[in-house]
This record gives structure tokens, sequence and C-alpha cells, in this order.
């Protein structure tokens, strides 16, 4: 594997769904409760000065529980409202990642699977924990010791507490410097995590021919090595973050609660302020570090939190460039059921076009059979039909959309397709069949089973539907796994049948039993079929010929 030199981008916008995961309402609450909090308990605070001065007779007790259950009520609520803010983002943002990844397609998703889950587990957490758990909580943690210093100020005295609002103005000064020092860490941190989750990834999922291959031991020596280049950068962001601590939490604090307490020492001793104001001033400095305490253990969300956000904008915005038109234009001059190849010129992303000029046309009801050597294109032109690419010119109209003017949900909802790789995910049958038809009941199970020749095979096994396929379906074999797929097309019900080579992974033997399941479901459809064997091609009306090299292929009668 490919040591990731990929050169550094710049930064991407802030996505709106990214934006909109998280509104602006959850800030002003948890603003609003830091802000509450703060205001009750410095009140409290100043009451107990008077009970100092003047006893507690001097003071309304009422006043003093209500600021106490204001003060307690706004900090477990900001607890609270942060974790379920972070928890409903967190969930709103996989999904619509997820949505947008499907939405683009496989040419969308190509050769990224490593960043998608990267960006879907821990990318999606830590901009989520950025922005509902950090952004609303920081911000008021920046404010409060302004309300605190404004009530200091009404209540005890305003020389000191204009005094200290001259340091507190520095912690921004701050900040800011600092953010400008570690935020290239935080970016460097974000790409090393992916490169890291690409990379693990690749190899389980090469794990047999790794293996076979003998490459097993260099490929786990060079996981450990890009291992251990992630562990360092990540030593190097929290150096960085121990490096604010010591200096917000260390040197602001200090600096804060021994100017409040000198200058409240001189005041009492030149008898411009009481002994309970003098306590009262200390209590409340500790509110005015308290929350500047947060920046420092906050830090290492922020710089986190901003490189995940920004590799997150950057993945919607290339999924939703790859994603077809949104919208259901019908095109005029195609009939419902069929399928229009119309000058077709495409290619996968970043390659050369692999189609040029295709045209041909599949009526309602009509076999077309789509020949040609191996490498001509073929599987290319049933992914620009399944819209799974867009076409560089031309047009593909499938059931009377043109996938160029319509959303690729609606395109493959016209078409039911069993491609030459069957995949079956981890769970029984029942489940994988019901991909197709969620509602579909047993009795529609079995049925669609039987038109695919395997219902007596299921009947056979000893839990029948709820019978486990395996991982990738491995517990079962090559040609049951492709009847399966035959069953779950038949389950769909889509006017338009695509067969992309669907007998290229299972022995001569096994390949009549599954073109006798094709032959049946193909009836009453339109169909087009991809194959290079002659054995694996149903009975057609007519064959369109492939050939490579030429500027113009037609289907040919």
């Amino acid at each position: 594997m490919s040591r990731d030199t990929a050169p550094k981008k710049a930064k991407a916008p802030l996505h709106p769904q990214v934006k909109a995961a998280t509104p602006s309402w959850m800030g002003r609450v948890s603003v609003g409760l830091a802000w509450g909090g703060a205001a009750a308990t410095s009140v409290l605070f100043i009451r107990t000065g008077i009970i100092l001065d003047r006893g507690v007779a001097a003071v309304d007790v009422t006043l003093l529980v209500v600021c106490a259950v204001v003060a307690a009520a706004c900090s477990a609520g900001s607890s609270w409202f942060a974790q379920w803010a972070e928890a409903t983002a967190e969930r709103t943002l996989r999904q619509r990642l997820v949505a947008a990844a499907f939405g683009s397609g496989v040419a969308g998703t190509a050769g990224r699977s490593g960043r998608l889950l990267s960006s879907a587990t821990g990318g999606v957490e830590r901009t989520a924990h950025y922005r509902a758990g950090f952004l609303g909580p920081i911000t008021g943690a920046l404010t409060t010791p302004f309300l605190v210093l404004a009530v200091m100020a009404v209540g005890v005295s305003p020389a000191v507490a204009g005094r200290l609002a001259l340091l507190v103005l520095l912690v921004p000064v701050l900040i800011g410097a600092f953010q400008r020092f570690v935020r290239p860490l935080g970016a460097e941190y974000g790409r090393s995590l992916g490169a890291l989750t690409a990379s693990f990834l690749e190899a389980i999922q090469a794990l047999e021919t790794l293996v076979l291959a003998r490459a097993a031991g260099r490929v786990a020596d060079d996981l450990a090595e890009r291992g251990e280049q992630h562990r360092a950068r990540i030593m190097k962001l929290l150096a960085g973050n121990q490096l604010i601590i010591l200096i917000v939490d260390g040197a602001f604090s200090l600096t804060v609660i021994v100017a409040a307490a000198g200058m409240s020492i001189a005041r009492i001793q030149d008898g411009a302020m009481t002994f309970g104001q003098g306590v009262a001033i200390v209590l409340m400095s500790l509110l005015v570090t308290g929350p500047v305490d947060m920046v420092g253990q906050f830090f290492y969300i922020g710089i986190g939190g901003r490189a995940a956000q920004s590799q997150l904008s950057a993945q919607l915005a290339a999924h939703e460039a790859a994603a077809p038109a949104a919208g259901t234009v019908r095109a005029a001059d195609a009939l419902p059921g069929s399928l229009v190849l119309d000058g077709l010129t495409c290619g996968w992303p970043g390659g050369p076009d692999v189609l040029t000029d295709l045209s041909f046309t599949v009526a309602p009801g009509e076999r077309v059979a789509l020949v040609g050597p191996s490498g001509v294109g073929k599987s290319t032109a049933g992914a620009a039909i399944q819209a799974h690419l867009r076409p560089t010119s031309g047009r593909v109209i499938v059931d009377g959309y043109d996938t160029a003017t319509t959303d690729g949900a609606t395109v493959r909802a016209s078409l039911a397709v069993v491609e030459q790789r069957t995949f079956l995910f981890l769970g029984s049958i029942a489940d994988n069949l019901r991909l197709a038809k969620p509602g579909a009941t047993d009795d529609e199970l079995w049925r669609v089973l039987e038109l695919a020749g395997l219902r007596d095979e299921v009947a056979a096994m000893e839990r029948g539907l709820d019978t486990p396929v395996g991982e990738q379906g491995m517990l079962l074999s090559g040609g049951q796994a492709q009847r399966l797929s035959i069953a779950r097309a038949w389950l769909r019900d889509a006017p338009i049948l695509l067969l992309d080579e669907p007998t290229s992974q299972v022995d001569l033997a096994g390949e009549a039993a599954i073109l006798e399941a094709l032959d049946r479901l193909a009836e009453g459809r339109t169909v087009l079929m991809i194959a290079h064997r002659p054995g694996a091609i149903l009975a057609a009306d007519r064959t369109v010929s492939l050939r490579p090299a030429v500027s113009s292929q037609k289907g040919m009668q």
C-alpha cells in the first residue's frame, strides 16, 4: 500500500448541512444557562458578604435559597443540554453524510471507503462535539466573566471590577494567538487519522490476498509505522493543549485571583470596603477565572473539531458534486419501460472516457444482449444506466427518466439489477431479501425463492428463512448466493431488468440453474444483458456489440 503523500488542500468552507445540524438556538441556550448560573452565583456571593458584615438577619433567606437553586439548576441543565445537543447533532450529521454518500453512487465513493468510514465515525463525533458541545459552552465561558464583573460593579465596587476587566480582555488575545499556532496540528491530525483508517480497512478487506501473497507481515509493519506516526501527531496536539492550559489556567488565573485579593485588602485597609465585600470580590474572582479554565480543557476539542468539520464539509461537497441532479423530469421522446442510450460518452472519475458516442434503444418488453471483449466498457455502460456515473456527453434515459435531470434514487427505482458479484449483508436470508421490499411477508419471500429455484434448498435448511448467510454470504455457495440475488430482484418487481454478467462467478453446472431462473425473471420485462460468455446470454431479440478503440459505437443487429 502506498503512503499518503497527497498535498495539503485549502480549508473547505463550512457546509450548510453541517451548520444546519447544530442550529444557532442550541448555542443561545448554552450561553443562557451559563449566564443564569453565573448571575445567580454572583448574587449569592454578594449576599454572603453582607451576612459576614451584618449577620443573617440583614438578608432575605428566601433570595439566598432561590439563587442557590437557580445556580445548581443551570449547572446541571448546562451539562445535560450539552450532551443532548451533541448526541442530536452527531445523529443528524451521520445520517446526512451516509445519505449523501448513497446519493453520489459508485462514482462518489470509489476509492474513498476508508475516509468515508473515518468521517462517519470519528469525524462526525468530533464535529458534533465541537459544534454542539464546545462552541456554546465556550462562548458562555468567555462572556460570563464580564457578566460577573458587571454584577460586581453594581453590587460591590466598580473600581475593582473595572481593573479586573482589563485583565480578562487579555484572554481573547491569548486564545487567538495560540489558535493560530496550533491550527496546523489539528489539520495534520485529521489527515493522519483518515489515512490510517483507510489503510487499515484496505488491509482487512484484502486479508485473504495478503496471506496468500505472503505480504501480511509487510502490511502489518506498514500499519504499525503509520500508527506510530499518528501517535506522534496526537502527542504534538496534546503538547499544544497542555501549553495553553499552563498559560491560561496557571498564569492568568493566578494573576486575576492575586489581583482581586490584593485590591480587596488594600481597600479594606483604607476603609473603602468592608470585610464582607472583600470576601465577595475574591469569591467572584473565582467565577471570573473558573469559566476561563474551560478554554484550556476544551482546546483539544476545538483543534480536532475544527479540522473534522472542515474535512466533513469537503466530503459532503464532494458527494453532492458526484450525485445526479435532483428532480423527476421525464424525457418527452422516450417511452415508459424503455431504456435509451443516446450518444453516451462517459468514464470513471479521474480517468479517460471508456465509452464514446454509444447509442442504442431497448424497447419496452425487449431483450437486448450487450456483448464485447473484457475491458471494452460493458460494466461502465451498466454503471451509467444505474446513475452511478454522469455522462460526459449524451443521454441515458431509464423508464422515461433522463439520468441527467432526475435524482439517482428515482432512476434506480425503475431497475432490478443482478450483478456478476452478489453482495449479501451479514444477517439472515429473510433480511437480505427484504432489502428490496422491507414490508414483504414470509409468503412473498417463499414465492420469490421458488421462482428463483431456491425454495427447496432453503426449506431444507434447519432455520429456513432465518438461516444466516454469513459475512458477504460466505455460508452459501456461489450459486445459492446468485439465486438469492435473483429472488431479491424479483421481489423488487421493477419494469427494467439489468443483468451484468450474472453467471461469471459460478461454474458451468450452476450456470444452467441460474439461467433458468433468470429466464423466468425476465418474462414481461425490458431486459439488458451484459455478458461475454455466449452460454451466459439468455435468448435475446438482438445483440449490441461493443468494440474497443472506436470513436462511434452503435447497436449491431
